[in-house]
């Protein structure tokens, strides 16, 4: 099986790593890091360099590739050992509630770990967290790290 770790590009995100690296040397598993790329982010990318040579070349796919790195890097950043071969990165583009929900039922993990950050009332009622749509509608049990006062 697998551990998922959902990250986002917040400094937090060593603390994620940690967990889930922990939770996949515990269990004997691989550590699946996931970096999603909000479309709105992707879209006004393409847009900025619309018309320059290389705007050709620039794709979901690559951006994909992107994210992979940025998981990549977070995880070199964050844990100070760890096993390569236990560590796969992944990257996505797209709404990143669907997209981490889309990797759970692809790869039935046994854990997701995923971050939170403390948001008022108000602004979880209008905005709401990917955090907290995820575990509500997530098929596998989810660990929630949340951010500490200091990040």
């Amino acid at each position: 099986m697998t551990i998922l770790t959902a990250i986002g590009e917040e400094l937090h995100s060593n603390k994620i790593l940690e967990v889930g690296y922990d939770l996949a040397v515990t269990y004997d598993d691989q550590l699946v890091v996931l970096h999603v790329i909000p479309e709105e982010k992707f879209n006004d990318h393409k847009a900025a360099i619309e018309g320059a040579p290389a705007s050709d070349s620039f794709t979901i796919s690559r951006e994909e590739q992107s994210a992979a790195e940025v998981a990549r890097q977070a995880v070199h950043k964050s844990l100070d050992e760890y096993e390569s071969d236990r560590i796969e990165a992944q990257g996505r583009v797209g709404n990143p509630s669907e997209k981490i929900l889309s990797e759970v039922e692809y790869r039935g993990p046994q854990y997701l770990v995923i971050g939170t950050r403390e948001r008022s009332p108000v602004g979880k009622a209008i905005f709401g967290s990917t955090a907290q749509r995820v575990s509500l509608n997530v098929s596998c049990p989810t660990i929630l790290v949340r951010k500490q006062q200091n990040e």
